[in-house]
């Protein structure tokens, strides 16, 4: 077996699992806010297109994916990003899903033939980017995001000797799940970064497209590097998971510069992972479709302002720029909150300690709460009201 494979922690909710083991709930008492599932209805025409081509399941798809397909990630990005280059024949490849695409993409952009090879990832963070690193032979550099900067990764801090040894810069914006969004001026100080020390930047933005729906949407990478040009350093991962409510269909999308992209498609012919004719139907259409994105948005907007209402014992409490997460500050212990919880409320709820790795001593996680704003408004209502009720027990 691999030897990588005994660096590998437990997935967060192997944790949970573990911390919650004794307590009996009946499943139908149970509300789960500790994952991130879209819980609203995925959009009928995607799965009335599926129906519909269900025949061409009998066929092999290829791992580039059909044209039509590629050129709705391109139409897509021009419309969200406001950028024109991008090329569906040199710039895009399908993924099945950004997780499986995330962790393909590390296994095959590290250069183990180099000395000390560093990816470093923001912390807390999602845990497929140190699996991937960890398991493509690279040493993870952990960057705290914490409070006191506003939940900004401190890049600053990262001595040269690791910009040096960076292969990979992994970024998250908006922020799972912190939410906090990289601005403008922060991505290009990270691209100049990229440029002066040969690495590569990873840009997850998978929700991007879940913001307060009267506000200005994210910035991604793509408007701050032209991945046209010869030394683009850019690479980003979209997926139709949470901005469609189609986790299940496992789809999204790679777009980076036409070398990566050549070298990538020629590493995934081998990898096998393709997507079905009727998933890419179905997902052209998702992507070529605003209307459903608009119409889950302003619902998220309720559904924050519902969670958000239920919390009058938490000051100062406001959405975050991005996602459909709480990143809730406790009064007390994380583990010993979300016991609590599940015992007293049977709410499901993520430490975030789980999500974090101890770092300079600190572990950024510790002492907060990851609550998905999910559920239908009545559930919503519900949940939070347990959250609020515990957190008057503390």
């Amino acid at each position: 077996m691999n030897n990588n494979l005994d660096h590998l922690t437990e997935y967060p909710f192997q944790y949970l699992s573990d911390l919650l083991k004794d307590i009996k709930k009946e499943p139908e008492e149970i509300i789960g806010l500790h994952i991130g599932e879209p819980k609203g209805k995925a959009p009928k025409e995607a799965l009335d297109i599926i129906t519909n081509f269900s025949s061409d399941f009998s066929k092999y798809p290829t791992s580039t994916g059909d044209l039509s397909l590629r050129e709705a990630y391109c139409e897509w990005l021009s419309d969200r990003f406001s950028v024109n280059y991008v090329n569906p024949d040199l710039h895009v490849l399908p993924l099945s899903g950004t997780r499986e695409g995330i962790f393909s993409f590390i296994q095959s952009v590290i250069d183990t033939t180099q000395k000390n090879p560093k990816v470093i990832l923001p912390n807390p963070f999602y845990k497929i980017y140190e699996g991937a690193a960890i398991m493509a032979g690279a040493e993870p550099f952990y960057v705290n995001a914490e409070e006191s900067d506003g939940f900004k990764p401190n890049f600053d801090n990262i001595p040269e000797s690791i910009w040096k040894d960076c292969q990979l810069l992994i970024l998250c914006s908006p922020s799972n799940p912190t939410g906090y969004c990289l601005s403008k001026k922060e991505y290009e100080g990270l691209l100049a970064k990229a440029e002066k020390y040969d690495f590569l930047v990873c840009s997850d933005e998978c929700y991007t497209d879940i913001y307060e729906s009267n506000s200005n949407p994210p910035t991604g990478l793509l408007e701050c590097d032209d991945l046209s040009t010869l030394h683009s350093r850019s690479v980003v991962f979209h997926s139709l998971s949470k901005r469609s409510n189609l986790a299940g269909l496992r789809s999204g999308f790679i777009c980076a510069g036409k070398e990566i992209i050549k070298k990538l498609s020629l590493y995934r012919t081998y990898h096998g992972v393709t997507l079905s004719f009727p998933t890419q139907k179905a997902s052209a259409w998702a992507w070529s479709d605003r209307k459903h994105v608009t119409e889950n948005r302003i619902e998220y907007d309720r559904k924050y302002t519902t969670a958000i209402s239920c919390l009058d014992t938490v000051d100062n409490l406001s959405r975050p720029p991005g996602g459909f997460y709480l990143w809730l500050k406790l009064p007390c212990d994380d583990e010993i909150f979300a016991k609590t919880l599940y015992q007293n409320e049977a709410i499901l709820s993520l430490p975030g300690s789980y999500l974090a790795k101890e770092n300079n001593g600190v572990n950024p996680g510790k002492g907060y709460l990851r609550l998905a704003v999910v559920h239908d408004l009545e559930t919503v209502s519900k949940a939070f009201t347990a959250v609020n009720k515990t957190l008057k027990e503390f």
